[in-house]
């Protein structure tokens, strides 16, 4: 039987503030947006497109996201894509969301020199285990 890999890296820019919510069993979730963007050469020039990632992060992660991520920070993700799907009046709606185990903050637009607030272990915060 061979082995399977579903990993994402993305370094991109928060879309939105975080939005943390707590589980009824205590466990913080958070969500939010990230930006990512690239030339592709269009009628003898080129166009900027940015691409929408919704994330998911858990526990320690979400934590972190609420105290340190604002809307226009620079990130490093790394997780693992899910996909699910809901219905709305009807009809079926896919979703695809990356549940993040690895972040790492580059730069904060919202707060200059707030990354250096947080010590090495906080930066490269990883969910063990995952």
């Amino acid at each position: 039987m061979s082995r399977s890999i579903n990993k994402v890296i993305l370094v991109g820019n928060v879309g939105r503030d975080p939005d943390v919510q707590t589980t009824a069993a205590g466990t913080k979730v958070a969500h939010l947006s990230l930006a990512t963007s690239r030339r592709i050469p269009r009628n003898g020039g080129f166009e900027d497109r940015t691409e929408w990632h919704r994330l998911t992060l858990w526990d320690r992660l979400a934590q972190i996201v609420e105290q340190y991520v604002r809307k226009g920070d620079r990130l490093y993700v790394e997780g693992r894509m899910e996909y699910d799907s809901y219905e709305k009046n009807g009809i079926t709606i896919p979703t695809a969301e990356v549940h993040v185990r690895e972040l790492v903050i580059l730069s904060s637009a919202a707060r200059p020199g707030a990354e250096a607030e947080l010590d090495a272990e906080e930066m490269e915060a990883e969910v063990p285990g995952d």
